[in-house]
Formats: C-alpha cells, structure tokens, sequence
C-alpha cells in the first residue's frame, strides 16, 4: 500500500508539472503584486540555534526504541552579497553545546540558485559522531563516537504562481511582495545515505536488530516527491510580512549493499514559518524549520527530525562607484 501511494504522488507530480511548464514562458511578474528593491546587495548577520535527532523502530511499531542525536548548539552566522559574490561564515557560540565534554563534527554544504519559477538545492550533510540520551537522567548522554551518518543528493522546487508569489520575498526578504498571494510549488530530491560505523560494540548498542542495522553500514539511494503550499500574508503594502508553508510527499529507496533488492517507502512532512519587516534599507525576520523524514530500512524503521530556529538583521546597500580589484 505504501508503495502504491508513492507511484500516485510521483505521477501527480509529473502530471501536474508538466501541465504548468507548458506556461512557463507566460509567467511574468506582476509588478501589483511584486517589485525589486533598488539596493541588491545585502549584508546580514543571524543568531540561530538547530537539533537533529534520529529514532528508530521496529518495522511494525510506531515507538521508537533506541536515539541518537547531534551535539548542537547555537550559532552566529554573517552573510554577504555582492553582485556575484557571496561570502557566509559561523561560529558557535561557546556553552551552548548539549554535551560540552565531546568534540563531534557535523558538516552542511548547500548551494541555491535558479529563477522564479524553478530552483535547484544540491547538498550534503555529514554528521560525524553522536550522542545516545541516557533515559530517565535529563540533559545526561552517553558519547557514540566512530559512527557517521552521511546524506548527499539535491532539492528541485517548481512553483505555480510566480505572477502573484516571490518565494524570494518569503524565504529570504529579498524582494517586495506589495499584496497578499500564495503558490502550490512541488519538490523533488534524489539522494543518497550512509551509515558507517568503524568499531561496532554492543556495549553502545544493546538491542540485537539495532546493532545489526548500524553495524552492517547501511547505504541507500532514493527518491522523493512532495507538493506543498506556500502563502506571503503581507501588511502596509509589504512592510511586514508572514510567510508559512507546508508540504508533505512520499517515494522510495533502494539499499544498495545488500542482496534484497526490495523497494522501501520513504515519507516526508515539512513546514516552516517566516515573518518579520521587509523594508527598502533595513530588514529582521525570524525563521522556524521544522523537518520529519521517516525511512523503511530493511532492518528497522529510521526517522530523522530537524528543528532550526534563527533570528535575521539585514542592510541593503547599493553598488559601488568604483570596482573592487576591476572584478566587482
């Protein structure tokens, strides 16, 4: 039934795409609805804080019985945009950290681009050693070092009304959306995942089919479809704005380290929230992610959840009279 359900979302997905492709071209802005600010080029700083945490069950059990989660902390980000060029960099902030003993490496790369209508998101993540909460003793962990979880692929968007909706001005503030209006957009990402695990010890990992799953080092290749629903509710003509939105989607993954070549589904819900001032020089907003990807293993069942939460001060500046060393 699963994989029925992923079959009809996908061909719902490409019905519905190329329907609103064919119009493509049609699609310009309505300058009513959306507008450019005359400063393009943005420096901006955000505090923020994120959680990962990964639950796994037994294939026909919804409760989780064995956790793992990332040592996160909150963050300091900067980021600047100049005509080409965009420079970011972050540091975390000092004791901020869940378990300040350990020293665990987590890796996020992502790059953004494409126009209005159709918008690209390669990735990769890798989180390098985690934490296993002890029960029953809050804030308290046990170290799960030599374990990696590692995912890399890319995020495809294509939205239905780019006329009425900028998804420039409710992701990032960087456009006006002067009147109200929203967009059903569709996503898709292929991806691949890997768990490695160099020195299995059932000292970290008591339950039999836990251990067999991480220490067998499962590696798995998918692909996902989801349709969501985004809505910039604007006031005073696009000085502030609320921008949520929501999507859900299904598909399947293959394990490709085994001889079971069976499919499995794969299942995503998301949303997220943005609102804050979105003036012509200034802007702040605050940003809410939350994430929940369920994965059907071969072993056990894996959910993975995000939260991310940051707060964002940005200033506009225009371009200036003479190049940077003749390039900018």
């Amino acid at each position: 039934m699963r994989h029925r359900s992923s079959y009809i979302l996908m061909s719902v997905f490409f019905i519905i795409f190329t329907h609103h492709a064919s119009f493509a071209q049609n699609h310009t802005v309505d300058s009513n609805y959306i507008k450019a600010f005359a400063r393009t080029n943005i420096i901006e700083i955000y505090p923020g804080i994120y959680s990962t945490r990964f639950n796994f069950s037994n294939r026909r059990q919804r409760k989780n019985d064995y956790s793992l989660v990332a040592n996160s902390n909150a963050h300091i980000s900067t980021n600047i945009n100049y005509k080409w060029l965009s420079l970011r960099y972050s540091w975390a902030m000092p004791g901020t950290q869940l378990d300040e003993k350990v020293k665990l490496k987590y890796t996020s790369l992502g790059v953004n681009f494409g126009g209005k209508q159709m918008r690209f998101r390669p990735f990769y993540e890798s989180y390098n050693g985690l934490l296993i909460p002890v029960r029953k003793i809050k804030d308290s962990f046990d170290i799960f070092e030599g374990i990696q979880f590692t995912s890399a692929g890319f995020d495809y968007y294509f939205f239905t009304n780019t006329k009425l909706f900028s998804f420039k001005a409710a992701r990032s503030f960087s456009a006006k959306q002067v009147k109200s209006a929203g967009s059903v957009f569709l996503m898709a990402t292929p991806s691949w995942q890997k768990i490695n695990w160099k020195t299995p010890s059932r000292d970290l990992v008591k339950d039999s089919a836990t251990f067999n799953l991480l220490s067998g080092d499962p590696e798995w290749v998918s692909l996902m479809v989801r349709i969501g629903y985004t809505h910039n509710f604007v006031i005073d003509k696009g000085k502030w704005i609320i921008a949520p939105a929501i999507l859900t989607g299904a598909g399947l993954l293959r394990e490709i380290n085994t001889t079971d070549r069976k499919l499995q589904a794969v299942g995503n819900f998301q949303a997220w929230l943005n609102a804050g001032y979105n003036g012509p020089v200034y802007y702040c907003y605050f940003h809410v992610w939350w994430n929940d990807l369920q994965t059907n293993l071969l072993i056990k069942n894996m959910e993975q959840v995000n939260t991310n939460f940051s707060i964002t001060v940005g200033y506009r500046f225009s371009n200036f009279h003479k190049k940077i060393l003749e390039l900018l």
